[in-house]
């Protein structure tokens, strides 16, 4: 917990076909399966990219009944340390096959968004030094340097008053939370 306050653990996502969800979190996105069973008649899995951290930070289940994209889940999202992870991880989903990826800068972050085959999304994405009032989001090409998406952030904020340093922000943001 951070600062005493509920940080996100995990997230649960109901499958159609549990093999196929499995493989495609652990082939193509990377994840270290801890764990896989069945409870009852339910298959189960946990999946997780920092076991030192989380045993998991997603759990797969099967038996999932209506559509596709009929679910409430919109989208899960991991951060990761660097630009340069950031591009690796787009290179390495469009390498592995991956379908329909898009990135966004949302000012204060950059993602990588990519749907599973089941159509829920899961973003990567690398944190930037600033706050950008939200929500915001334009496409953003990670061919471009480090030193050449921060200067488009600042030229394309340069007159909102909603941006600012991220430090600022979370000191304000901290203020008015109130712990019950």
């Amino acid at each position: 917990m951070a600062n005493g306050r509920p940080v996100i653990s995990h997230v649960v996502i109901a499958c159609f076909d549990f093999p196929k969800m499995v493989e495609y979190y652990t082939k193509t996105l990377g994840f270290y399966l801890s764990d896989i069973g069945t409870v009852n008649t339910t298959q189960l899995c946990f999946l997780t990219f920092d076991p030192e951290a989380e045993h998991h930070q997603i759990a797969l289940t099967g038996g999932r009944k209506g559509a596709p994209g009929d679910g409430a889940l919109n989208h899960v999202c991991f951060r990761l340390p660097s630009y340069d992870a950031l591009k690796a991880r787009h290179r390495a989903l469009i390498d592995k096959g991956a379908q329909d990826l898009s990135t966004v800068t949302h000012g204060s972050w950059l993602s990588l968004y990519s749907p599973d085959p089941e159509g829920n999304k899961i973003e990567f994405r690398w944190d930037m030094p600033w706050y950008v009032g939200q929500p915001f989001a334009q496409p953003v090409d990670l061919s471009l340097s480090e030193d050449e998406i921060r200067r488009r952030t600042i030229e394309q904020n340069r007159d909102n008053p909603r941006f600012e340093p991220m430090a600022a922000w979370r000191a304000k943001a901290t203020a008015k939370l109130t712990v019950e």
